[in-house]
């Protein structure tokens, strides 16, 4: 009976061809098995982890359970979503502000809360009441 010694062989890629297969996944449409062929990877699950990992899209490592950013909230990454780099300038200025909008109107919001908790838990007013003459 022969045994066979089978070595696992571990290939170590840069960040920079990392990102360049994102972006050829994501922006440029390739599919994930044609990213393997043209980069000659061992198998596409590679592609998933490193865009989950460098913010090409959001979700969880497989093993630790690890939350990743989206890439709305990565700053390697290109400035805009890729549907927003074709829209017109007024477009994008709507764009901009109803996420300006909406973040103030959460900020408010959590304002709103923490005045609510003080005052039931200090029994202080902190809010100004209407002068009533």
């Amino acid at each position: 009976m022969d045994i066979k010694k089978e070595f696992v062989r571990k290939t170590f890629y840069s960040q920079e061809l990392k990102h360049q297969i994102c972006k050829d996944h994501t922006e440029n449409g390739l599919s994930l098995r044609k990213c393997v062929d043209k980069y000659n990877l061992s198998c596409h699950s590679l592609v998933h982890d490193w865009l989950r990992r460098l913010g090409y899209i959001a979700g969880f490592d497989r093993r630790t359970r690890t939350a990743y950013l989206g890439i709305e909230n990565f700053q390697t990454l290109s400035d805009q979503p890729k549907k927003l780099q074709h829209a017109t300038a007024e477009q994008q200025q709507i764009a901009f502000l109803k996420k300006e909008l909406e973040d103030a109107k959460m900020l408010a919001e959590g304002y709103k809360r923490m005045i609510e908790i003080a005052e039931a838990e200090l029994k202080i007013s902190i809010r100004k009441k209407p002068n009533t003459k």
